[in-house]
């Protein structure tokens, strides 16, 4: 019965893994006119790396708690750092392709 169980538990850490971390450094891949994950739960501190492995030029937009934030233009191949450094809820877009979306919940 052993060997059942560790089997199970890593499956459910790693079924939270993807949507929820400590503070640190996370990467968001960007492929597929998509981002890598639809719902992001960090710590306070947290920095995000979004990373644009597609094959177009992206623009992350950023609106939460008194932030309002535009990464500019991101060509294929560049990667964009932003920190979360207040608790909230923030919306990420891309403003060249609108159907890009993602939130993040900063703990």
């Amino acid at each position: 019965m052993h060997g059942l169980r560790t089997p199970l538990a890593i499956l459910a850490v790693l079924a939270t893994f993807d949507t929820a971390f400590a503070a640190g450094i996370i990467t968001v891949d960007q492929k597929n006119l998509s981002f890598g994950m639809s719902n992001l739960q960090v710590s306070k501190g947290t920095k995000v790396i979004f990373k644009n492995s597609d094959s177009t030029s992206h623009n992350i937009l950023i609106t939460g708690p008194g932030v309002v934030f535009n990464s500019g233009l991101q060509r294929p191949g560049v990667s964009f750092t932003a920190p979360f450094g207040k608790a909230g809820s923030y919306n990420v877009t891309c403003g060249i392709h609108p159907k890009m979306k993602m939130t993040v919940e900063v703990k």
